[in-house]
């Protein structure tokens, strides 16, 4: 069953503010990546169709596809990962979300619905999206 990742954008107050910083890693890294302490237990499940949800001021969205989780060891001796995510971003319906550290998993059932359309502000889609004019596709 695939299962998802949510995460807060710390540092990041928009979607293209969000684009400069993956473009930066992709310079320095050759791929986007995103270091984490903890590895996730359930990879399998993640690198087959899941996701990254991007939180950006307490909503979630856009959302990445999620290729590889890779193992690291630190100088300093401790272990990290890595979650190599697909170099494009896209839009979903911005759900408001409480604040966490590191990520969490996000059930399929739970998370938002793509959207396409790039006609709209981030704050024009959350007021639609309020008025149910945005729904599950």
């Amino acid at each position: 069953m695939t299962v998802h990742l949510k995460k807060l954008a710390v540092g990041i107050s928009s979607i293209e503010n969000l684009k400069d910083r993956q473009s930066f890693i992709f310079d320095t890294y050759g791929e986007i990546i995103n270091f984490t302490r903890n590895k996730p237990k359930r990879v399998d499940e993640l690198i087959e169709g899941g996701s990254l949800y991007w939180i950006i001021n307490r909503k979630v969205f856009v959302r990445q596809k999620i290729l590889e989780i890779k193992s690291f060891v630190l100088e300093d001796g401790k272990k990290s990962a890595g979650i190599v995510l697909q170099n494009k971003l896209i839009r979903v319906r911005p759900v408001s979300m409480k604040p966490f550290q590191g990520w969490r998993y996000y059930q399929k059932s739970d998370v938002p619905p793509d959207i396409d359309d790039d006609n709209f502000s981030d704050e024009n889609n959350v007021e639609l999206s309020k008025l149910g004019f945005i729904s599950k596709q």
